[in-house]
């Protein structure tokens, strides 16, 4: 199960076009609910009430206060429209008149916790998991019709790394084929791609799942493993043309300063972050340069080299390609860009 921990970001809505995100419509909820850390719990902390709402409705985020003796916030969401409802510890729903009393009570009740997005029909390790083959468990984990048109964007992100086979990326040496096989074999992925608005959520998210470093640092070895390894999923994901090609050049401005910022952050703690993190983001750095252009290679062999690199990123090409020399002219780069 997937949690994410909000703060309220004012009670306007969407961010200001001087964040650098501009008009962040597609990713504030119903209620201004904009921040989010997405982090692990299990189902079983649930109360029986709220169990019974997540069967009936895969598709439902769940947030939670322990504030003022505890609510749970209730979306049912869409691209359309999302309604909200509002209930005690108990499961007694809570009569709230207007839009504004709604926001009011979200905001005396801050920060909330959200603990769910969708339940995949089939969980890894389950009984029913164990008695079905591969292709079977892959047609099963596929998203239902009615749900891809109308998932929401950011959660879309969530619920693609949430794919239980998300980590079988990890299973071939070139992760670019790694990407590739969870995009043929996973329909919320290829939904996700072809998305028009998909750049504000990928953004936000990037921004968001970096700032819970220190929140992770204190979680167990497990939860700290998926997180670094989900975070170079994501950086791939994030590196596809499907992406780059859609952001404005102040997109790509903001981008890359997360990036400098989080590449420092990596590089100072090998303990939490390995080389594969490290890599991820300067495939990033590489596929700016491969789809705008720009860069000074030093010779015909660099640029072959950064070439096969892109179509193929391997870890030994990598270390190939990215000496301290090419690292330095890189960076020059993405920081002028």
């Amino acid at each position: 199960m997937s949690v994410l921990v909000l703060a309220i970001a004012g009670l306007s809505g969407c961010s200001s076009s001087d964040d650098g995100y501009g008009n962040i419509d597609t990713i504030a909820s119903a209620i201004p609910l904009q921040k989010a850390f997405y982090m692990a719990e299990e189902d079983s902390r649930q109360p029986a009430w709220l169990q019974e709402k997540i069967k009936s409705n895969p598709y439902l985020k769940v947030y939670h206060s322990s504030i003022n003796g505890g609510h749970y916030l209730l979306e049912y969401p869409s691209r359309a429209q999302t309604t909200t409802e509002l209930y005690d510890e108990a499961g007694q729903q809570q009569t709230v008149a207007t839009q504004e009393s709604l926001e009011t009570a979200v905001a005396a009740s801050a920060p909330w916790v959200c603990t769910h997005v969708y339940t995949y029909p089939i969980k890894a390790g389950s009984d029913e998991w164990r008695a079905l083959d591969v292709q079977e468990r892959h047609a099963m984990l596929q998203l239902p019709d009615h749900l891809l048109g109308s998932m929401r964007t950011e959660d879309l992100i969530l619920v693609c790394l949430d794919y239980p086979f998300a980590i079988d990326f990890f299973a071939f040496n070139d992760f670019q084929a790694g990407y590739m096989a969870l995009y043929n074999e996973f329909n919320g992925l290829r939904e996700l791609m072809g998305r028009d608005d998909l750049v504000h959520p990928f953004l936000l998210y990037l921004d968001l799942n970096w700032q819970k470093v220190e929140l992770m640092k204190s979680e167990e070895d497990i939860a700290k493993g998926r997180y670094t390894l989900l975070s170079v999923v994501f950086k791939y994901m994030l590196a596809q043309d499907a992406v780059i090609s859609r952001m404005s050049r102040s997109q790509l401005r903001s981008m890359l300063d997360l990036c400098i910022r989080n590449n420092q952050i990596e590089q100072s703690d090998r303990e939490m972050w390995s080389g594969v993190n490290v890599e991820a983001i300067w495939y990033v750095y590489a596929k700016v340069i491969y789809n705008k252009g720009g860069f000074a290679f030093k010779d015909d062999r660099e640029k072959q080299m950064f070439d096969a690199y892109i179509e193929h990123p391997q870890f030994y090409a990598f270390e190939d390609l990215f000496n301290e020399d090419f690292m330095e002219r890189v960076l020059k780069y993405v920081e002028a860009f």
